[in-house]
């Protein structure tokens, strides 16, 4: 590497003086599943092949992982043979996130708009079964439509955390009722998830168009009390609920009985997993629910799906073992494993000793600092296993591993004990393993 723009500095993390020399500077950078992919592309460009690729690397300054298009051309000598490679890098991670999640967003949309139409599909018919005519039909449709509007609008407003019980009892109370004087709310401010909201939101909605057409708001005379309080059952919060209706003229229970029974005593235990029963007598109903106060979501949920992040390759340590307070040494010739191994470590938490690439450095090193954990490959520099360092870490009584391509043959007896991890392995591995020592 000859030379390298300034703006390396904030798309690699890393000074550009850093880049010069050696290639496998910048090879180290690009996360292991990339790497090999990487390289043959700058090949084509040494053979006189422009090669446009993109690969993930994994910043020095803040350890993130970022992606990378780059345009590598080859540069032509007189004669027409490749002098040198150049190349452009572009930092993309915005513009391939941006277009992952807009189609995570739009499966999401997919996914609720066809589960929504299949709940007002639903309604549709079950109206239908219970209607009168068209005009009560109609009535009864808009009725719904109205209710699942407000269930959206109220979970939108509240950042789809839910809603408190006693605004969905009145809004859907108030809608039906004479007056304030005709029902009455008792029970404690009672936030429900977003599934609870939806589910009692037409149930309520069932109950009060019920009220009006043929119980407690057919007639001015009539009342509604609602109660409702939380009550503990098999070691989780539970909610009570009553509706009962009182004082209205005596008449035969309506026709139009199923639907509000199904709601009740059929999608409340399927939906919230508790209990529902509602009897319609000749003066009023009397509806009983009982069910757990836990979260749920809504298919009328808006927000949004968290934008899709950017994990990095066997390196990336997303919900790995917290290494936190660990102090790891890592003794390794090899520079790519060394590197990687490095990166999956500091990526868990831990802090690095090293890595070092050879006996001598390992030792100088351990003049001056101790680990609590190791890493150890067995041979370094060729010349076959060498023990050395594990015996020194063991007077120690430093825990290691051995990360190693030898089989366990050549593991002498007083260390047979040691974890020994084959190569290849997965940088996780490693992590699971040192948090186990």
């Amino acid at each position: 590497m000859e030379y390298v723009s300034p703006a390396v500095s904030t798309i690699y993390g890393i000074e550009p003086e850093a880049f010069l020399g050696d290639m496998q500077r910048w090879a180290a950078l690009i996360v292991p599943e990339d790497r090999d992919v990487a390289l043959k592309h700058m090949e084509r460009a040494l053979h006189g092949e422009p090669a446009v690729h993109e690969f993930r690397i994994q910043r020095h300054s803040d350890q993130a992982f970022r992606w990378i298009h780059n345009t590598d051309f080859p540069l032509l000598g007189h004669d027409g043979a490749v002098e040198r490679i150049g190349g452009i890098a572009e930092h993309v991670i915005e513009a391939n996130l941006a277009v992952e999640h807009q189609g995570v967003l739009l499966a999401e949309l997919q996914h609720r708009v066809r589960n929504i139409l299949a709940m007002i599909q639903s309604l549709a018919l079950r109206t239908a079964d219970g209607a009168v005519d068209v005009e009560d039909y109609r009535s009864l449709l808009e009725g719904w439509l109205l209710a699942l509007t407000g269930v959206q609008v109220l979970l939108t407003r509240e950042a789809n955390t839910g809603g408190l019980l006693r605004d969905i009892f009145a809004s859907e109370v108030s809608a039906q009722a004479h007056g304030g004087d005709q029902f009455e709310l008792d029970g404690p401010d009672i936030r429900l998830s977003p599934k609870a909201v939806e589910v009692l939101t037409l149930a309520f909605h069932e109950l009060a168009a019920n009220a009006l057409k043929h119980g407690a708001f057919s007639t001015p005379m009539g009342r509604l009390r609602a109660s409702w309080a939380p009550f503990e059952k098999e070691d989780r919060t539970w909610l009570a609920l009553d509706w009962t209706e009182e004082d209205m003229p005596r008449r035969a229970p309506p026709i139009r009985r199923g639907f509000g029974s199904d709601l009740i005593e059929g999608r409340m235990p399927y939906e919230l997993g508790g209990a529902g029963k509602l009897v319609i007598g000749p003066g009023g109903a009397h509806c009983h629910l009982e069910f757990p106060l836990e979260d749920g979501e809504s298919i009328l949920e808006t927000e949004a799906p968290v934008p899709t992040r950017l994990f990095g390759g066997t390196f990336d340590m997303t919900d790995a073992p917290d290494l936190t307070g660990l102090r790891v040494l890592v003794v390794e010739d090899d520079y790519y494993m060394a590197g990687d191994t490095a990166a999956a470590l500091r990526g868990a938490g831990a802090d690095l000793l090293g890595p070092c690439s050879s006996e001598e450095a390992t030792f100088e090193l351990l003049k001056s600092s101790t680990p609590t954990h190791a890493i150890l490959d067995l041979n370094l520099g060729g010349g076959g296993a060498r023990f050395d360092i594990a015996h020194a870490l063991r007077d120690r009584g430093v825990p290691f591993i051995f990360l190693t391509g030898y089989s366990s043959e050549v593991i002498p007896t007083e260390l047979v004990d040691v974890v020994r991890l084959q190569k290849p392995v997965t940088f996780r591995k490693i992590v699971e393993v040192i948090s186990r020592l």
